[in-house]
């Protein structure tokens, strides 16, 4: 019973949370976010924000898009939403381990989870903007995805490592 009322309650703040939550100027169909009204510290200006995005998890359910990847348009459309110019924003996401399947096309998601990817389009809509997705090579082969399975959007990398070490020597930040 306590755990009922636990997730009942958990439920109901994330509803209430995402209620109050604003859709962003840049990619009005993901990343919602809250509009903070009493800022202490000002974004820089003149800044460019350079950030590698880590992703290794995934929705628990297979029609469910991926949080994580939400996480990047959210990045975005904060940074929009106050001012900072698309073009000063530039962003890799480095995809591996179970998130994985977030980067299949419609065809092999369906082969595996009887369901399109929830993911595709917020991927697409990510690209469009300049984000760039790849995929560790290594967890592509050990899962047996060719290149036909893989999103168009997506470049496959030798490895997750690789990617994260080459994005952090070019000075990204890490957002794992």
């Amino acid at each position: 019973m306590r755990l009922v009322i636990v997730i009942l309650v958990s439920v109901f703040i994330t509803n209430a949370i995402e209620a109050s939550a604003k859709k962003g100027p840049t990619l009005t169909n993901y990343g919602p976010i809250m509009p903070v009204k009493d800022m202490d510290e000002p974004l820089p200006e003149n800044f460019k924000y350079r950030a590698v995005f880590d992703v290794v998890s995934t929705a628990s359910e297979v029609d469910s898009h991926s949080r994580r990847l939400e996480s990047v348009a959210r990045f975005i459309n904060m940074h929009t939403d106050r001012g900072v110019d698309i073009k000063d924003i530039d962003i890799a996401v480095v995809i591996h381990g179970k998130a994985a399947k977030d980067i299949l096309t419609d065809e092999a998601y369906a082969t595996k989870f009887q369901t399109n990817n929830p993911n595709k389009e917020m991927i697409e809509s990510l690209a469009k903007v300049g984000v760039k997705f790849y995929i560790c090579g290594q967890t592509s082969d050990f899962r047996k995805y060719s290149r036909k399975d893989i999103l168009p959007e997506v470049s496959i990398a030798l490895s997750a490592m690789t990617q994260l070490v080459v994005y952090q020597s070019k000075g990204y930040a890490l957002l794992p």
